[in-house]
């Protein structure tokens, strides 16, 4: 009986996101984003540089926040703050979820 050759699983191209800078641009919106594992990367917003300022910190955390889950199978969120007029800093945290106990269960004393 022939076996299939063992593969090595391709491990993520980058770590779970710590942060983000956001910067305006005359065309574009720049950004970076820094990974747990000293890693990252950076891009533009596939929004026109005319957008609305409130549309582009949530459409570059939503691809961040997909690839992560798709990747890590990690939940995060953000927490935007301003550095200068037309810069921002996004800090990243993971998402900590709690299941429900199931129907019935007693729950733990400790």
């Amino acid at each position: 009986m022939a076996r299939r050759p063992k593969t090595k699983k391709k491990q993520p191209s980058f770590g779970i996101p710590r942060e983000i800078i956001l910067l305006t641009g005359q065309d574009a919106w720049p950004y970076t984003f820094i990974a747990d594992d000293s890693g990252g990367g950076c891009g533009k917003v596939p929004l026109p540089a005319d957008a609305a300022l409130e549309d582009v910190p949530t459409a570059i955390f939503a691809q961040l926040a997909d690839l992560t889950r798709t990747l890590h199978g990690v939940e995060i969120d953000v927490e935007w703050s301003s550095l200068t007029p037309d810069s921002w800093v996004g800090h990243i945290r993971r998402v900590t979820t709690e299941e429900p106990a199931p129907p019935g269960a007693i729950p733990e004393v400790g």
